[in-house]
């Protein structure tokens, strides 16, 4: 047995990596390939070529023949035979991925009129020519001249034949193609089912091969479908229609919902069964034969989803009536849809978070700026146009995709509050007043750094930490602006009620007891009250278990349900509400009753009853300044 040691595996790793490094893809599709080369090759169980007396395609094509009950495994590629086996199948499906490629190609090239496909493809063909006049001069070399001979003749005939049909359709004018919905592809339920039969199979991999630290959770599923799934199949159903006119969005939606009265659980449960073998074993081909273990397996991912089949006909049902009312479709049939969301498109899209950043933080701080502006007057265009029915559908549409990218926001007032503080500057020195010697102004001014730039003398080792806080805290603060406009909006033409704050300097007329505080901001900002929460928490002023909706009771003037636990002592309380009061002036003025509603809102965590008497009179805390710096966040 030809077994390797460490110093040879490692030496086939680093030219197996040359090789992918030559590749033309993007640096995260290399960096995913050299990734499976490591679990490949070190941590992943693999089929012993030269101790087993057959081979892996016979093992495959029929794992239950008793001839292949001992099957022999290795833990990572130990030996020349595994390896060479490993690339040759590597370099097969790279070759059948480049196929694919191309077919997908001239699929493209075909949608387009003559003209332009003959342009196209006399583009291709001269980066070809390119490339082997500079191998021929010792520029370059071609890595594969027999592909680059196939591509030629293939894009050569297939240009010429362009070329004819372009003389013939001289004088007809340019077509307009938009896709169309093809009788062969799969419907939204199937295409669910597909969905789940892989998810089905990437768990039970990721669950008996790395079962050391992945344990089986029997309520995974569950939690799953009704929660990351459904999401996802609500934003696919709205990607899926998009591109389609009107007559097929309504064919699209209508034999949608007919295929979930035809797909119910019952009726496909053994359909997913054969799903999810043929997904379990794709690429190969293997005959279905049923088992037991596999087939418990399937029906235990299948009853979780025939728990919650009805959510995803309920969120179908109201993609379908949102398109009945106008609310989507292609934008040709303006005449009968007023709406128009070119804005809301440009919007949203400059919020496709890829981190890390490609330009200057305060280039998307204006761009987004902007853009919201933008997004407002279309809004309130559209809102004048439509009735009153289909105002409310309209504006859901709009927070439901607001929301789900404001997901990726998880940077607060304080942290940035912290930079400005380090750096000894503020934001409105910033936009106002940039200095070209301040470390933060550098960064928010200048491109992210490239890998190289960090080891320049002078970097600042601080620089990206600097970019992406900021980044990432105005990334969700434009999302919240949006959604509170658009909140704004629902109260406005009377889809959502008004709340309306208890005045605070008037008691409740049946106990005469003083209510909370109003936060002068709160209808606009209450964001702000969410990291005040998370401040007071982690320096441990507040108990942990204090919920986000009983805190923000304390400042918009109403009852409040249950008392906040203050978990630090009584002079820091009384000093947190003379800052809160007094001194910063965050909620409008009480008329000296501010003591009255600390009692009526906060309780001591070690049980000392609060007075008026021991609040006013407390001293000045050793924490003073953290106090005070937190409740600057409001």
């Amino acid at each position: 047995m030809s077994k390797l040691n460490p110093i040879q595996i490692n030496q086939y790793l680093d030219k197996l990596f040359t090789f992918v490094e030559g590749l033309p893809m993007g640096e995260k599709g290399k960096e995913y390939i050299k990734f499976k080369f490591l679990i490949d090759f070190i941590d992943t169980w693999q089929f012993d070529d030269e101790e087993n007396d057959f081979t892996i395609d016979e093992y495959l094509a029929n794992p239950q023949n008793p001839r292949f009950i001992d099957v022999k495994t290795t833990y990572g590629i130990q030996n020349t035979t595994q390896i060479k086996r490993y690339i040759t199948e590597f370099i097969a499906s790279l070759k059948k991925a480049r196929n694919m490629k191309l077919d997908n190609y001239l699929v493209e090239l075909d949608k387009l009129h003559p003209t332009e496909k003959a342009a196209r493809l006399s583009k291709s063909l001269a980066a070809i020519t390119r490339a082997e006049l500079f191998a021929k001069y010792g520029f370059d070399k071609v890595k594969e001249p027999a592909w680059n001979e196939q591509l030629k003749e293939i894009l050569g005939s297939e240009i010429t034949f362009a070329k004819e049909q372009a003389e013939l359709l001289t004088k007809a004018p340019k077509p307009i193609h938009q896709p169309e919905l093809n009788n062969a592809d799969p419907l939204i339920v199937e295409e669910l089912e597909n969905r789940l039969a892989i998810e089905a199979v990437e768990y039970k991999r990721k669950v008996d091969e790395l079962w050391e630290t992945n344990k089986f959770d029997p309520t995974y599923f569950d939690t799953f479908i009704s929660g990351p799934l459904l999401t996802e199949f609500t934003k696919a159903l709205y990607e899926r229609i998009r591109p389609l006119n009107n007559q097929e969005i309504n064919k699209y939606l209508s034999l949608s919902l007919q295929q979930f009265k035809t797909h119910t659980p019952p009726k496909r449960h053994k359909a997913f069964l054969l799903n999810y073998h043929n997904t379990h074993w794709f690429p190969n081909v293997v005959e279905y034969k049923e088992n037991e273990y596999d087939a418990k397996y399937a029906t235990h991912v299948w009853k979780h989803y025939a728990n919650h089949f009805s959510q995803f006909k309920e969120a179908t049902e109201k993609v379908y009536n949102d398109f009945k009312a106008g609310l989507v479709g292609n934008s040709t049939t303006a005449a009968v849809s007023p709406i128009k969301d070119d804005n809301f498109n440009i919007f949203i899209k400059s919020f496709e978070y890829n981190y890390p950043l490609e330009y200057a933080p305060l280039s998307y701080f204006y761009q987004w700026r902007d853009n919201l502006s933008y997004f407002k007057k279309e809004v309130l265009s559209n809102l004048i146009h439509l009735d009153q029915s289909a105002r409310k559908p309209y504006l859901n549409r709009l927070k439901f995709e607001l929301n789900e990218t404001l997901q990726h926001c998880h940077t607060s007032q304080e942290e940035v509050e912290n930079l400005y503080s380090k750096y000894e500057t503020s934001e409105e020195q910033l936009l106002r007043n940039r200095s070209y010697t301040n470390p933060l102004h550098i960064a928010l001014n200048d491109e992210p750094p490239k890998f190289k730039d960090t080891f320049e003398e002078g970097f600042n080792p601080d620089t990206e930490n600097i970019q992406h806080t900021f980044y990432n805290f105005h990334y969700g603060k434009t999302l919240k602006a949006a959604i509170e406009f658009l909140d704004k909006q629902a109260v406005e033409y009377s889809i959502s009620p008004q709340v309306q704050p208890v005045l605070i300097n008037k008691a409740t007329p049946s106990t005469g007891i003083v209510q909370s505080f109003i936060y002068k901001n709160y209808n606009t900002e209450q964001e702000r009250i969410t990291d005040l929460l998370n401040s007071l928490k982690r320096q441990s002023f507040v108990d942990n278990d204090t919920a986000l909706t009983n805190f923000r009771s304390v400042f918009n003037g109403k009852q409040v349900e249950k008392k906040i636990i203050w978990t630090g002592n009584i002079s820091e309380l009384a000093h947190f509400i003379k800052t809160l009061h007094n001194t910063a002036k965050k909620v409008q003025d009480t008329k000296q009753k501010q003591w009255e509603i600390t009692i009526n809102c906060f309780e001591l965590a070690d049980g000392t009853e609060l007075s008026k008497d021991k609040l006013r009179t407390q001293k000045t805390p050793a924490k003073a300044a953290i106090i005070e710096k937190a409740v600057n966040i409001l």
